[in-house]
């Protein structure tokens, strides 16, 4: 029997010829496969044709795109032709990885597939498993045992932490080379946050006991998280203890706010 109503969401993607575009590619149609009622692939080319972007539009509630490399070879196509998405995904940025021109290993398919279902349920409106709810998440610190006293963002290193199923798993210590201590930037500074956000690509939330002038921007990138508390071990409970609410604010993309926690 012909569809009535449209789909829920249309998913596109660049289906470009390295390995986040393979892989982006088998997520997409993996999504299809497990939501028939509410999701389709749809065809990205056809946006250049006048009727066919009209039905497409017509034809979904919500629509996704995907590009595997930093070219933004799809965003570009859209935007050129006026066709309106809800939720994008740059994948190398949003992984921090580079572009291979090879095939994906499984787990760089399984990692493509996560990202892309999460933003997926988000405009869906459905939940992910617990298992299923994975954050990467980092904290300012200068000696790994206590949060900075400072501004997050002039903190020596980041301690990065995967979250999961109630665990967390330390990642990764990562320096803060980017801004070096550079006392010319001064707080408030667009440099000073585009210099943290690149030291924590990939990261999906940030942790410190104070957030300077730049928060707005901080916000853009991560869910940004105050915690009353100078240890990083009761940091990562009160964490923990407020995951859901965590997870919430990182579901919205925009119009973010800022959450304070206490221990």
């Amino acid at each position: 029997m012909p569809r009535r109503g449209p789909w829920k969401l249309f998913v596109y993607t660049c289906f470009g010829g390295c390995a986040t575009g393979v892989a982006a590619s088998k997520a997409c149609i993996r999504l299809w496969e497990e939501n028939t009622d509410e999701v389709k692939v749809a065809c990205l080319p056809a946006v250049v044709v006048p009727w066919k972007l009209k039905e497409m539009l017509k034809s979904s509630e919500k629509r996704i795109l995907v590009d595997a490399c930093g070219l933004r070879c799809g965003a570009k196509l859209v935007e050129r032709e006026g066709f309106s998405i809800d939720r994008y995904i740059e994948l190398t940025s949003e992984l921090g990885i580079r572009k291979v021109k090879q095939l994906p290993s499984k787990d760089l398919e399984e990692e493509v597939y996560r990202a892309i279902k999460k933003e997926a349920y988000t405009l869906l409106g459905k939940k992910l498993s617990e298992e299923e709810t994975e954050l990467l998440i980092a904290f300012g610190t200068d000696d790994g045992e206590n949060l900075n006293n400072d501004h997050v963002g002039m903190a020596k290193y980041f301690y990065v932490y995967r979250f999961s199923n109630d665990t967390e798993e330390l990642v990764e210590r990562r320096e803060n080379v980017k801004f070096e201590g550079n006392e010319s930037m001064q707080h408030g500074d667009p440099e000073k946050a585009s210099a943290t956000s690149s030291v924590l690509e990939n990261v999906d939330v940030l942790v410190g006991r104070k957030f300077g002038p730049n928060l707005p921007r901080l916000l853009k990138k991560f869910v940004c998280v105050v915690v009353r508390t100078e240890s990083l071990t009761n940091a990562i409970k009160a964490v923990h203890n407020n995951m859901d609410r965590i997870v919430e604010e990182s579901n919205k993309r925009e119009n973010r706010k800022h959450i304070v926690l206490r221990p």
